[in-house]
């Protein structure tokens, strides 16, 4: 998708944003942009409203029966979070090549992780020893 400004200057959201990294105040990398939300007035041209991120924004973007057994999965691993994490372009201050965010990130954007390490993977012998990127 491009998306063409005033100017003779372009933006283009497929190029710049999506699949890029995202990195919140702090510098910590919490995923990377899965998705985009639009949102516009009757009338009005679209505006990007927010950055979709996580597992759950990877889904829609698989088509065909990939797209729908990554989204049953993903409801039978996260009963409670169907939806993506939404960061609200508000908190972006730069797009390339990493999304730098002026907040820091939602919680939930760990929580497929965070989930893997309660289940599997802090049962390993070590696990306890292992750095938290989040820190």
């Amino acid at each position: 998708m491009t998306v063409r400004h005033d100017s003779s200057e372009v933006f283009r959201i497929g190029f710049t944003v999506l699949d890029r990294q995202i990195a919140d105040r702090d510098g910590r990398l919490t995923g990377k942009a899965d998705d985009i939300e639009l949102s516009w007035e009757e009338g009005g041209r679209p505006v990007m409203s927010a950055l979709l991120t996580d597992s759950a924004a990877l889904g829609p973007r698989l088509s065909g029966r990939l797209g729908r057994a990554w989204q049953t999965l993903l409801r039978r691993l996260r009963p409670g979070e169907p939806e993506p994490v939404r960061i609200p372009v508000a908190d972006v201050t730069e797009f390339a090549p990493t999304t730098r965010l002026s907040t820091a990130a939602p919680e939930e954007v760990w929580a497929l992780e965070d989930w893997l390490r309660r289940r599997f993977i802090g049962h390993f012998p070590g696990a306890d020893d292992a750095d938290d990127t989040r820190q």
